[in-house]
């Protein structure tokens, strides 16, 4: 006699191994889109990580030649 309850876990199992593998490719796949994105920004912060030296630079050259302006104050007209 078989029993309903195996073929009932049977089936259950099989559903839930189908959702595993299916789980885990689309994890692959965004593991994979993921690295992608990383690979862009590394780019972007090496361009801010230049960009933010040049700037560094180009402050201590005003400094140091007294090239800096004091900031304006804004005046507020009435």
């Amino acid at each position: 006699m078989r029993n309903p309850y195996d073929e009932q876990q049977t089936q259950i199992l099989a559903r839930i191994t189908n959702n595993v593998v299916k789980l885990n490719e689309t994890l692959l796949e965004l593991n994979q889109k993921i690295e992608e994105i990383n690979g862009m920004n590394s780019d972007l912060v090496e361009y801010s990580n230049i960009w933010n030296h040049y700037q560094r630079n180009a402050n201590l050259y005003l400094a140091s030649t007294n090239s800096l302006e004091p900031p304006v104050a804004k005046r507020q007209y009435q």
